[in-house]
């Protein structure tokens, strides 16, 4: 079962950072939270045809499922684009790879799992690898509120990856959880039409190309890689589980390379030799748990 939960995490991501290639053409159509709300949408509809029955829950599980949908979903996305529009990609990119720090040090926190030192080693290694990656020739510059709208997604995603632990250890439908944890994400999305561009010209899903990185991403992103991800949470924990975010930006670059013909420097495979031998190092047996008082 252990193996199956790496194995699942590992799909999960590499699906999620392939598909850098279908937001980047999208976005080239649609605006951040057009593009968003319409992925949602279909992403919610396809799990609904997969399993067309609704979720029985206690009123205080449907609390951690709403708070789920808000931090995992309505949080982390909207927040992470924001921060793409006022701050550098190579910043957003490095400071959204601190999420598993961040889901460390709450998890510690409230008790729910215990850290490691070799941890604290790994992180290290991982996000010196993530800066080399994410260097760019004119380098990294500060923007306080870009940079602090990267820092939210990241502590949205950590709030997340705990609450899906909780939720997962229900035993429920994974279906219907998934389901319903979209679906407050798409309600948590909506005061952000007040103050975004929302005008998504529809006529523009005539066009195969469109509609085909849509629905493919809609269908991955939306919806298998969430799956994969919150069975994967609850078969290794949200720590272990966590770790794979650090090749992120590793996966991005390779399939920039070979899909889009993207450079990859020297820089960048030196960083990703050591964001790859973090990871290996987070995940090995001498990784051991010990309590850590905050």
């Amino acid at each position: 079962m252990q193996f199956i939960g790496h194995f699942l995490a590992f799909l999960s991501v590499f699906l999620w950072s392939s598909l850098y290639v279908c937001v980047k053409i999208l976005l080239e159509s649609f605006a951040p939270l057009e593009l968003l709300f319409l992925q949602f949408i279909i992403g919610y509809c396809f799990l609904f045809i997969l399993c067309p029955r609704f979720l029985k829950s206690t009123l205080k599980d449907e609390s951690y499922l709403i708070l789920a949908g808000l931090s995992g979903f309505t949080i982390y996305n909207l927040f992470l684009n924001l921060a793409m529009d006022y701050s550098k990609a190579s910043n957003v990119s490095v400071i959204i790879a601190t999420a598993p720090l961040f889901t460390a040090l709450l998890a510690a926190f409230l008790k729910i799992e215990k850290l490691s030192f070799i941890f604290f080693v790994a992180f290290i290694l991982c996000m010196s690898g993530i800066v080399l990656l994410s260097y760019e020739d004119e380098g990294f510059s500060f923007n306080p509120l870009g940079d602090s709208f990267a820092l939210l997604s990241a502590l949205g995603w950590a709030a997340y990856s705990l609450l899906i632990l909780k939720i997962m250890h229900k035993r429920g439908n994974l279906i219907l959880i998934t389901r319903r944890i979209i679906f407050y994400g798409i309600l948590g999305m909506l005061p952000s039409f007040l103050f975004l561009d929302f005008a998504p010209n529809l006529i523009l899903l005539l066009d195969p190309k469109i509609a085909f990185n849509l629905i493919f991403l809609a269908l991955f992103a939306s919806g298998l890689c969430f799956l994969l991800w919150n069975h994967a949470t609850l078969l290794i924990g949200a720590i272990k589980t966590n770790v794979y975010v650090y090749l992120t930006p590793l996966i991005t670059i390779i399939v920039s390379f070979f899909v889009l013909g993207e450079k990859l420097s020297i820089l960048a495979l030196f960083g990703a030799f050591l964001t790859l031998l973090g990871v290996i190092l987070a995940e090995s047996k001498f990784s051991k748990p010990i309590s850590l008082i905050i």
